[in-house]
């Protein structure tokens, strides 16, 4: 029997909630989930929340709406260039990132919704990744926008891409990948009929993860070496975003 799901918290930008021992944390609302320093520091917020309790065993995270995430928010970066906002937007997201590839209990992203650039990325920090199988594609927009990519986010699509055919699709092709391709390629772990069937599996999933009952600090431990590179360069920061003057937004 399914547990009823509990609302834990509420943010601007997301919702915490909880069936049993799996913390379900939406990206809420109609827009495209884009990625700038406060919708950034609610989700960081909701993960806070998570780690500081001792019951959770595993996480879920899903959207409302046609996205999962648009990315990081351009048109924040384009208006606060002069304000170090490239700065702010790199030491806030690469920070989102590496707390979820450091969280100590297992994360299944239940993609609903476009991924795209930032957001594709965001699924990757998951250990696992099920997907709706509509219309909606995984994208790494950079190629398509004239943009450049730091090694400390190349890092992590690196670490979860797994073939360097799917890698050169992904970056060097800017393809876009329905959920069944993605599957394929080797980094969506499952593929459902519609968001609901999606959302379900992922809980699923997430209960039967938790149910193991592992040690936080082991599991954290071990992925932490089973993705070295991803989580040294996450927490470096060794380069500066670059915003050229011909991006596309």
């Amino acid at each position: 029997m399914e547990q009823q799901k509990v609302v834990l918290n509420e943010w601007q930008s997301c919702r915490l909630e909880k069936s049993g021992r799996v913390y379900i944390l939406t990206l809420t609302g109609k827009d495209d989930h884009r990625f700038n320093p406060a919708s950034i520091d609610d989700i960081v917020a909701a993960l806070k929340t998570i780690d500081e309790s001792p019951d959770a065993g595993a996480l879920v995270t899903t959207n409302e709406g046609r996205y999962f995430s648009n990315g990081l928010d351009l048109i924040w970066i384009k208006n606060n260039l002069s304000s170090s906002g490239l700065t702010i937007i790199r030491e806030k997201f690469e920070g989102l990132l590496c707390f979820m590839m450091k969280l100590g209990i297992p994360t299944v992203a239940a993609i609903c919704g476009h991924g795209s650039a930032g957001g594709f990325m965001f699924a990757l920090t998951h250990d696992y990744r099920f997907m709706n199988d509509g219309k909606e594609v995984l994208y790494m927009s950079e190629l398509d926008h004239g943009m450049y990519m730091p090694r400390s986010l190349m890092s992590v699509i690196r670490t979860k891409i797994p073939t360097p055919n799917a890698l050169r699709e992904v970056m060097l092709k800017a393809r876009k990948f329905r959920a069944s391709e993605a599957f394929d390629s080797g980094f969506v772990d499952g593929v459902y009929v519609d968001s609901a069937k999606t959302l379900e599996a992922a809980i699923l999933e997430a209960g039967k993860l938790a149910s193991r009952n592992w040690k936080r600090d082991s599991y954290a431990n071990l992925r932490a070496w089973a993705f070295p590179e991803a989580i040294k360069e996450l927490e470096a920061q060794r380069d500066p975003y670059v915003w050229t003057l011909d991006s596309k937004l």
